[in-house]
This record gives structure tokens, sequence and C-alpha cells, in this order.
């Protein structure tokens, strides 16, 4: 038996564990009765409170998942109280009035009213209408562009003459509705994972902290501005580097391969992550180590897809164009990845 801060054993404390699988119930919560005695509460072998007499203490699974990132926990509570005393409830938010029966049969009423949570607890809904909006207005309007953003066969290929009408005017209005495509895909993408229980954007400084349907619809927004911004920064950024290689417009060629091929990983792993969310497959426990790897391949092989492309379609020697990428495509996944991951 473990006794925080009493080095004398007391023969009246109980010490009772209960394994909670935060997993199995997205979108629940623990609710708490104490005894008569007051409780010492340790959740993952830490101190997290001490309870008063019959006091109902809540816990949202899901945020308990996000910040211990693990698919289960045990909760170990440290009372003069007996067992049975102790009353422990998985419950879900709900308008309406609840009978609860305990062991004894004493009927109680309890109303799953937490304050600090909306009845509509989810913003991925309106994120991925407003994912529909835009890829149905691009794929309408600008048909042929469409096709070669989504066609697996031109991202693939590092032939673009056909493409040049788009490769030369890189932020003209066509492409810049798929960066702003592009941009929405990633905000749902991580809007995902943060339901999921990967925490990646929620103890930045920049974004709002919780789990209610305003705070994921501003996040979302938020991040979806960020990465728009950060692309069109790094068409800036390219323009810069290749008027040190003197290398002219082999830089759109580069942001078009960027895009194009960003757009469709993307979309593939928000298409992926949606079919998690709605079969309520939880994931990885170590899905940091997964999207590392995935990360890095991709980049990888969009780096290998850029340099063969620029090679085809000018004359540069293997050292100078090799110098290019690194400062302008290796450096900036080096900095994203590590903000992401370290």
């Amino acid at each position: 038996m473990y006794v925080p801060y009493r080095q004398e054993i007391d023969q009246e404390l109980n010490s009772f564990s209960l394994k909670v699988e935060t997993s199995r119930f997205p979108k629940a919560f623990l609710l708490i009765k104490t005894g008569e005695k007051t409780c010492n509460i340790f959740l993952d072998k830490a101190l997290e409170r001490v309870s008063g007499r019959e006091e109902w203490i809540v816990y949202n699974l899901d945020s308990l998942k996000r910040q211990y990132r693990k698919d289960f926990l045990y909760l170990n509570i440290l009372s003069a109280s007996a067992p049975e005393d102790v009353v422990a409830y998985i419950g879900y938010p709900s308008g309406l009035t609840a009978e609860v029966k305990d062991r004894e049969g004493i009927r109680e009423v309890v109303r799953l009213l937490p304050r600090n949570v909306s009845r509509i607890n989810s913003g991925v809904a309106i994120a991925f209408l407003l994912g529909l909006v835009v890829m149905s207005f691009v794929s309408t309007n600008y048909f042929r562009v469409f096709g070669k953003y989504f066609s697996l066969r031109e991202v693939l290929s590092t032939r673009v003459k056909e493409n040049l009408f788009m490769v030369g005017k890189p932020l003209d209005r066509p492409n810049l509705f798929f960066v702003i495509l592009l941009s929405v895909m990633v905000g749902i993408f991580f809007l995902l994972l943060e339901n999921g229980g990967f925490s990646i954007i929620e103890g930045s400084f920049l974004f709002q902290r919780g789990n209610t349907f305003a705070v994921y619809t501003i996040n979302f927004f938020k991040t979806s501005l960020i990465v728009f911004g950060l692309y069109v920064l790094k068409f800036f950024f390219l323009n810069v580097v290749g008027k040190l290689f003197n290398l002219g417009k082999v830089t759109d060629l580069h942001f078009f391969k960027v895009v194009q091929c960003s757009v469709f990983f993307f979309t593939l792993l928000t298409t992926g992550s949606l079919f998690l969310y709605n079969t309520y497959i939880p994931l990885p426990q170590s899905i940091d180590n997964y999207l590392f790897i995935i990360f890095i391949a991709f980049f990888l092989f969009r780096g290998i897809l850029i340099y063969f492309t620029i090679n085809r379609e000018s004359n540069v020697t293997f050292l100078y164009l090799f110098s290019y990428l690194c400062i302008a495509e290796a450096l900036p996944i080096i900095l994203g990845m590590r903000f992401l991951f370290l």
C-alpha cells in the first residue's frame, strides 16, 4: 500500500483501483461519488486531487486520453471509506434525467450536464462541410486543373510541359484555390488527430484549450489559416532561394509540384482519418511514431520527385540542384518535423 506524505502505517486506510479504458468510451465522462470519508485520488500513479465528503467528481475521458496519451488508465483511490462506499459511473452528456441504481437498489437521480462541455462537442462536422464546399467549388469551376491535381498519374509524372499554364502562374486564382483546399485538408486532419487523443496544437499558445464545439471550430480555422500562410510564404522563400542560385522559373515548377503532391497526400490522409473517426476505431497508442515515419517517407519521395522533375525540365548540375533542394526543401521540413514531434 502506498500512503503519500506519511511514514507510519494507518490500518484504517483502504486502497483500491479501477482500470478505465478511455478508447472504448469516446465522448464519455467518468463520474465518481465519494463516501463519507475524504479520498486521495490518483491517476496514472500520481496524486490528482483530494476529494471532499460525498462529492461528485467528473472527468472527461477524451481529455484524460489526450493528457496521458494512453488507451487505459488506472484510477487509484486511497480512503478510510470501504470500496462499496465509492461509486463510479461512465456516462454521456444528456439533457434528460437518468435514473441510476447502485448495488443495493437505491435509486438516485443523476443529471449528466457538465458545464464546461457544450451539447455539440465536436467541430469535425463544420470542418468536413467546409472542406466539401471547397472541393465541390474547385472541381466544378476548374475541372481541368482538378484533374491535374488529383490524378495519380499526373502526380507521379515528371513531365509538366502540358501544365505550363499552371506552372507559370503559381498564385493565380485556380492554383490559389487549391492551396486553400490543401490548407482545409490539413486543418481537418489535425482536428481529427486532436479528437482522437493525439495532441499537436493544444499545447501551443496560439490555440485554445478544451473540447467544445467552439474551441474545435476556432482551432480548425486557425490551423487552416496558418497552413495557408506557410504555403504562401514558401512560394516567396523559393523565389528568394531560386534567385540566389540563379534558377529562374524553376522555382515556379518546384512550388507547383509541392502543392500538387501535398494536396493528393493530405486528401488521402484525411479520408482515412475520417473513416477511422466514423467507425469509432481508436488511433494506435504510438500514433506519433507512425505519423513521423509516414511524413518522412512522403517528404523524401516528394523531394526525389521534385529533383527529377526539375532535372528533366532544366539543365542544372547535380551538385547545384542538390544544394538548392537542401536549402529550399529539406531545411523547412526539418524545422517543421521538429516543431510537430519534438
